[in-house]
């Protein structure tokens, strides 16, 4: 049976732990990702250009829904400061990721084809229309980037977020599917 990342977690956790999980792809070995913990608790996790939370959410919800295969690797070490973005214990992790998937498991069926061209539409701003943090988020990738895969790419939201914020600024009309 497959060992899952929040088990590893809670065992780490349960023993007052300091150091780092490594993620490694098990098909190829490469490193995927890393969550960091001192004295039980996680303090810091990056995966690709996420850091902090977003990132160890990602790699927690790609490993719940099998998106993504890794073996962990457990490294006691002294965990530098540098790494240290958060302080959160297990129950609060597991907690939240629950609370979470479901908004992760319901954005997955809106996401919107990769290859798809957004465009801003400039009469949102010229309305006044409210602006989320996310959707604001969005919008300036889009001010440089226009394919939806690249959007999802530079975010440094959550993937679920970085959907939720495209299909509400489709609701609002901000954005355009730009044809070609």
């Amino acid at each position: 049976m497959k060992t899952n990342l929040l088990e590893v977690l809670k065992e780490q956790a349960s023993f007052g732990f300091t150091g780092k999980v490594n993620l490694l792809l098990l098909n190829s070995g490469q490193f995927y990702g890393v969550v960091y913990l001192k004295d039980g608790f996680v303090v810091g996790a990056n995966v690709g250009n996420l850091k902090g939370k977003n990132a160890l959410y990602k790699m927690i919800f790609e490993d719940v829904d099998s998106q993504v295969n890794c073996k962990f690797v457990v490294e006691p070490e002294v965990i530098s400061e540098i790494n240290c973005s958060m302080k959160i214990n297990f129950d609060q992790i597991k907690n939240e990721a629950q609370n979470m998937f479901q908004k992760y498991i319901q954005a997955k069926k809106l996401k919107p084809a990769p290859e798809l061209r957004l465009v801003i539409d400039p009469e949102v701003i010229v309305n006044h229309e409210m602006i989320t943090a996310d959707e604001f988020d969005v919008l300036t990738i889009l001010t440089e980037w226009c394919k939806v895969s690249d959007i999802y790419k530079y975010s440094k939201l959550m993937e679920f977020e970085v959907t939720n914020a495209l299909v509400s600024l489709r609701k609002k009309r901000a954005i355009k599917v730009f044809q070609n």
